[in-house]
């Protein structure tokens, strides 16, 4: 096994408290920061990008269109005048872009669907926003696909899941037992390496003061053999 790496093993294994502090340290600071986060409320809703008009009599029924229509709608979702229409309707006290920054919306790969989510710091406020998002999103797209002349849009937004009851968002986004993990490793390492670093300046002092002592018995020995040398010469 490497030199270097048993090294590190034994420093570790003599200094574990620095890991363990680490680790509860990092548990500790990371509990408090979400205890102390803003609570944040998430409604989730599917929408299913469908071709009505004469797009849909194409060779592929129009599944290219629409795919490529539900990745263009997804980013215009966060439109920041998209969320003033819906700031209008419910009367909020939000900028645009404010709103617009907890709303996200994501196409999967080679499909007509648009996955939306809306946050708010509650339930009930995330669920009526996502609600009422969701009716002005439908409306926009159905004017922009609106051709002059024509009964029915190139293209429409149909509700596949509609805004469900809204659930907490804790740590930021990610499941609490990652979080919590990460926070746990980011701690052990940052111990590891105090751990270590600790070791390397001990080390370096006490070469320090072997190195001082050694200076200092070889003076106190040649001042000593100039002494005695002195002595025997006026004798």
């Amino acid at each position: 096994m490497n030199s270097a790496l048993v090294d590190y093993l034994r420093v570790l294994r003599i200094r574990w408290r620095f890991v363990a502090w680490g680790l509860l340290i990092a548990l500790g600071a990371t509990t408090i920061l979400l205890l102390l986060l803003p609570s944040t409320y998430r409604s989730d809703a599917t929408v299913f990008v469908r071709t009505p008009g004469d797009i849909s009599r194409v060779v592929d029924g129009g599944d290219r269109y629409a795919q490529a229509r539900a990745k263009t709608y997804a980013a215009l979702a966060s439109s920041p005048s998209l969320s003033a229409r819906v700031i209008a309707d419910l009367g909020l006290d939000l900028e645009p872009d404010a709103l617009a920054g907890r709303v996200t919306a994501t196409n999967p790969p080679n499909t007509a669907l648009i996955e939306i989510s809306v946050s708010a710091p509650s339930a009930s406020d995330a669920q009526q926003r996502g609600t009422v998002f969701l009716s002005e999103y439908m409306a926009m797209v159905r004017e922009l696909e609106s051709v002059p002349g024509a009964l029915v849009p190139r293209a429409e937004l149909v509700v596949v899941d509609p805004p469900g009851r809204a659930s907490r968002v804790i740590a930021w986004g990610a499941p609490l037992s990652v979080v919590l993990l990460g926070a746990g490793l980011l701690g052990m390492i940052l111990g590891a390496t105090a751990a270590v670093l600790r070791s390397v300046f001990e080390g370096s002092a006490r070469d320090q003061r072997e190195e001082l002592a050694i200076t200092e018995a070889r003076t106190t020995v040649s001042v000593r053999g100039e002494t005695a040398g002195r002595q025997e010469r006026e004798g």
